[in-house]
């Protein structure tokens, strides 16, 4: 069966969708055989995703950001988890770009498609959360890149507020300072096999990957196929420290401010008495309390 590529035509501002009829001839001409499948509504690429697997597809493509990214990734674990000798894909033509810079993955086209038809595979770790849903039902929900419970659900729901129009670091940058202005840090209990920590926090970042954000380096060592997490705890930081201090998370420096904490753990758990939204692959999809648990070397993932 020929590849399939599950699109998103609103991500990247609804360029995906103007563009894809030519995206797609150009992928035919360069020897990538597939069928696209187009996504109406939130929550479709998961169904479409696991329809395609179903059927027989042996690669599945997101196009689009991180956040189809992740719903197409969730296809791929809707049943018993992966089929034997299935793959996926990541053609990023969203607003998003942060997992595909952890695996080299092109945005060029001409290099994505020479990526496609090789299909070389590296085994890659998924994250699977357990959570308290958005309507306070437990719910499952599985990310490639990185999760976290704070401020960056936050910063989420205001950048999918945006028309995105000025690109993903400009506008998760520009929400992420707005939304410092008001966000106080709320009181967690976070706790792992290596220790626990409770008190106030302003984000405590589960990455399988190595940046969020539009480009923040927020886990420089983070490997997406060792087994453990990088975890990343940002506790009490004053406001004005915060703001001023946002570009650090650009560089990878803000590892060195006294209240960070960095550890590798491969299950963590994280509560709150208060409100605390869960942010999964740049998609707000519940709140604490919520379990999180690698599933080592999960899914063969196509790189260049």
């Amino acid at each position: 069966m020929p590849t399939v590529f599950v699109v998103n035509p609103v991500s990247g501002g609804g360029r995906t969708g103007r563009r894809w009829a030519e995206v797609s001839r150009r992928l035919a001409a360069a020897g990538v055989e597939h069928r696209s499948q187009i996504t109406e509504r939130p929550g479709h690429a998961i169904e479409l995703a696991a329809a395609a697997l179903a059927a027989g597809a042996d690669t599945v493509v997101a196009v689009g950001g991180d956040g189809t990214l992740n719903e197409v990734a969730n296809g791929f674990f809707a049943g018993d988890g992966p089929p034997p000798g299935s793959a996926m894909g990541l053609l990023p033509l969203g607003t998003g770009g942060d997992f595909r810079r952890t695996l080299g993955i092109p945005d060029d086209l001409d290099a994505a498609a020479a990526m496609l038809r090789a299909r070389r595979l590296r085994p890659i770790d998924a994250g699977r959360i357990e959570m308290a849903g958005l309507d306070g039902k437990p719910c499952v929900r599985h990310f490639l890149n990185i999760a976290d419970a704070g401020i960056g659900g936050e910063v989420v729901e205001r950048v999918n507020r945006t028309s995105k129009a000025l690109g993903g670091r400009i506008s998760f940058q520009y929400a992420a300072m707005a939304t410092l202005l008001t966000y106080e840090p709320r009181v967690v209990t976070v706790e792992s096999a290596e220790g626990r920590y409770a008190g106030p926090a302003q984000n405590v970042v589960v990455a399988n990957c190595r940046y969020f954000g539009g480009g923040m380096w927020v886990a420089p060592e983070a490997e997406p196929d060792d087994g453990r997490f990088d975890i990343v705890l940002m506790g009490d930081i004053k406001r004005l420290k915060a703001l001023t201090s946002i570009g650090d998370l650009y560089k990878g420096k803000h590892l060195g401010n006294p209240e960070v904490r960095a550890w590798r753990t491969a299950e963590i758990t994280v509560t709150s008495e208060q409100r605390v939204l869960v942010d999964v692959d740049g998609e707000m999809c519940g709140t604490l309390p919520a379990t999180f648990r690698v599933l080592p070397r999960a899914l063969g993932f196509v790189v260049p």
